[in-house]
């Protein structure tokens, strides 16, 4: 039993290096999306509450699931699942966490402002020489 609590322990921290890493990698305005597991009906919340939250949903679950697991209410389980069950839970929500990171990235790269404009030799071009060059190669003008 100890060690599917140090097991879930690592993944509790895992969650913890994740929300680290999105604090520092996601931009000030990005939103985390915090589902139940449908992402079409996510809870897109700003960046500090999102993260937290998704911290929050793996303290909970290490609690509960640990309690579960240590107490006399799995005494009669046998020994395979008392084992896996907090271990398994907790990759399940580190996993949740990790794609909720990855889709606010995501996200947050999609509208980023547009790029500086280039200074190559295709920048000299007016709008009137660029709209003709892509209006030929449409096939409209």
């Amino acid at each position: 039993m100890v060690a599917a609590v140090v097991i879930a322990g690592v993944f509790l921290a895992g969650m913890v290096a994740a929300a680290g890493y999105a604090a520092r990698a996601l931009p000030a305005g990005a939103r985390v999306p915090l589902n139940a597991g449908v992402p079409e009906f996510s809870l897109w919340l700003p960046k500090p509450a999102g993260l937290a939250a998704w911290l929050g949903t793996g303290m909970v679950t290490f609690a509960a699931f640990a309690a579960v697991t240590l107490t006399g209410l799995s005494a009669t389980w046998a020994t395979s699942l008392r084992v896996v069950l907090l271990p398994g839970a907790m990759m399940v929500v580190l996993a949740a966490e990790a794609g909720a990171v990855i889709t606010a990235r995501q996200r947050a790269d999609n509208q980023a402002p547009a790029a500086v404009p280039s200074t190559g030799p295709d920048a000299a071009l007016g709008d009137a020489a660029l709209g003709s060059v892509t209006g030929a190669a449409t096939g409209s003008e």
